[in-house]
């Protein structure tokens, strides 16, 4: 079965981190990765910072997401495991989970 694992972020509380803690971290995500091999779906992507994304509602398009919204999608990792529960139990050891700022989240992705 393929997930898709969504990692989300406040970019600002992001930022306030010290250049130290942003190599750890990118250190971190990199043996994750490596840890991880063999369990991961075509795809996947880090996304760029929400400042340059548009939403588009009906005719209407404007900069960024919700203008009052925080927490953003900075990444997405597709999983191929049997379950959703192996899934989850590896989305659980994401290194950026340290963080309060940051959260995962786990769907099933629907085949059509």
């Amino acid at each position: 079965m393929r997930y898709a694992m969504l990692i989300v972020s406040d970019e600002a509380l992001e930022d306030a981190a010290s250049p130290e803690e942003t190599k750890e971290h990118e250190a971190a995500v990199w043996a994750w990765f490596e840890r991880w091999d063999g369990h991961f779906g075509e795809g996947g992507a880090e996304l760029q910072r929400v400042a340059g994304a548009r939403t588009i509602r009906g005719e209407v398009v404007t900069d960024g997401p919700y203008v009052e919204l925080k927490e953003v999608i900075g990444g997405i990792v597709f999983l191929e495991t049997p379950t959703l529960e192996e899934a989850v139990e590896i989305a659980r050891t994401w290194p950026g989970l340290k963080y309060p700022y940051v959260s995962v989240e786990v769907r099933g992705t629907v085949s059509r």
